[in-house]
C-alpha cells in the first residue's frame, strides 16, 4: 500500500535532513531519519479518509493516497513518530474538515494539547449536491501545542479569511493557499526555524516556509506531486 522512499533517501544519515528539503517516500520511513527534538512547527494537510475525488480535468491526478478507511491509522501513526521529532514549546496545525474533525481531533489529542480549531473561511464556495446541501465554503486547521509557545504579534480570533486558490490556478486538487500558510508560519515560527509537512502534496506549505526564510522538510508519498512540489519550491524566490 506504501511505497519505499528512494533509496539515496532512505540511506541518508539524520544529520543530512535538518536543513531545506523535499524528500519522497512514506512518510513514516522518512520520519525515521529526522533528528529528535529538531523540528519546530508542523504543519500537514493530511487524508481526510473521505474518499476524496477532484472533479477538475487540468489536474494531473484525480484521486488521493491513502484516503480511504486507512487514512487514521495512519495519521495516528505519523504523529506518534512525529512527537519526538517536534521540539517542546512548539506549535502543530493539522488541516481537516467537518466530516473528519471527530476522528482526527481524537489523534490529535493523544499526542498534542488540542488548543483550538481554526475555521478557514473561503471567498467562494465549493460544488457539490447544489439542489439538496448548502456549499461548503470552510476548512479547519486542528491547532495544537507540545509544551506551550506564545505566539507571536497580536491575539487574532479564530476565524481565518483567506481567497480560495482558483480552480484553473491549481496545481493539486487540495491546494491550500500559501497566504494562509505564510499566515500560520509567522505567527508560530522564528527565521531559520525549521517547519515540516509530513503529506506535502504539492509543496505549498514549503514555498511558504522558503519566502519566509524558514527551514523546511516536505515529505510526499506520490511521485506526481512530489515532482510538483520540486518544481513550485525551486522556482520560489528565497
Amino acid at each position: 500500500m506504501y511505497a519505499t522512499p528512494e533509496r539515496e533517501r532512505a540511506d541518508a544519515p539524520c544529520s543530512e535532513l535538518s536543513g531545506s528539503q523535499l524528500l519522497r517516500g512514506d512518510c513514516r520511513q522518512l520520519l525515521t531519519r529526522l533528528p529528535d527534538d529538531s523540528v519546530d512547527c508542523i504543519i500537514t494537510d493530511p487524508p481526510f479518509g473521505i474518499s476524496y475525488k477532484s472533479r477538475s480535468q487540468s489536474l494531473p491526478k484525480t484521486t488521493l493516497a491513502n484516503d480511504g478507511p486507512e487514512a487514521y491509522a495512519l495519521l495516528d501513526e505519523v504523529l506518534a513518530m512525529a512527537w519526538c521529532k517536534l521540539k517542546f514549546n512548539s506549535h502543530v496545525y493539522i488541516f481537516t474538515n467537518w466530516q473528519a474533525f471527530a476522528p482526527m481531533a481524537a489523534i490529535v489529542r493523544k499526542y498534542f494539547t488540542l488548543k483550538n480549531v481554526l475555521v478557514w473561511v473561503k471567498n467562494n464556495r465549493t460544488r457539490g449536491d447544489l439542489k439538496g446541501n448548502y456549499g461548503y465554503q470552510h476548512e479547519l486547521v486542528l491547532y495544537a501545542h507540545k509544551g506551550r509557545r506564545h505566539l507571536s504579534g497580536k491575539r487574532d480570533g479564530n476565524v481565518l479569511r483567506f481567497a480560495k486558490v482558483y480552480s484553473n490556478r491549481m496545481v493539486h486538487p487540495t491546494e491550500k493557499p500559501v497566504a494562509l500558510l505564510e499566515y500560520l508560519i509567522t505567527k508560530s515560527t522564528a527565521e531559520g526555524e525549521l517547519v515540516l509537512d509530513m503529506f506535502m502534496g504539492s509543496g505549498s506549505t514549503c514555498v511558504a516556509a522558503k519566502r519566509l526564510q524558514r527551514r523546511y522538510i516536505g515529505m510526499e508519498l506520490d511521485r506526481v506531486w512530489f515532482e510538483v512540489a520540486q518544481t513550485r519550491v525551486a522556482g520560489c524566490p528565497a
